[in-house]
């Protein structure tokens, strides 16, 4: 009786130590995963594309409303444009306006995109055939008269 009595309790004691030195469950692995990619995604401060870099910034654009002239200006910086006005993209009807701009800038393993795409509703029409477009230094300045034929 003593000798079944050992065997049966030595046999539950070698069930539960195997319940608890199970190896990892798929569960915890995939948790492990996460908890990876998590810090990937954390770290990030680019998004990769192809060998392209896309690159937040600021909004290079300033809208002011000039009185004394009776008109809107759009001051846009150029420097992360190239320094270049072909690289921006004006689009005026009405009272909307439609501004994009695309600039790349190439170092010896990296190619870094900058681009920005803004809609602005103005409260008053613009008269779309006296806008003037200039470039001072870095800045990209656009006067857009206010129609006054309403």
């Amino acid at each position: 009786m003593f000798l079944a009595v050992y065997l049966a309790a030595y046999y539950v004691l070698d069930q539960m130590r195997h319940a608890y030195y199970l190896p990892a469950t798929p569960l915890e692995n995939i948790d492990k995963i996460i908890r990876e990619q998590d810090k990937l995604f954390n770290n990030a401060t680019t998004l990769p594309m192809h060998t392209n870099t896309l690159k937040h910034f600021d909004n290079p654009i300033e809208t002011i409303k000039d009185e004394k002239s009776n008109s809107y200006k759009m001051i846009i910086d150029l420097k992360p444009f190239n320094n270049d006005p072909k690289n921006i993209e004006i689009k005026i009807k009405e009272n909307q306006i439609d501004a994009k701009g695309l600039g790349e800038k190439s170092k010896k393993n990296t190619e870094n995109v900058y681009v920005f795409t803004q809609k602005y509703v103005l409260p008053e029409n613009i008269d779309e055939d006296k806008v003037t477009k200039e470039k001072v230094k870095n800045k990209y300045i656009i006067t857009m008269p206010i129609d006054n034929d309403d």
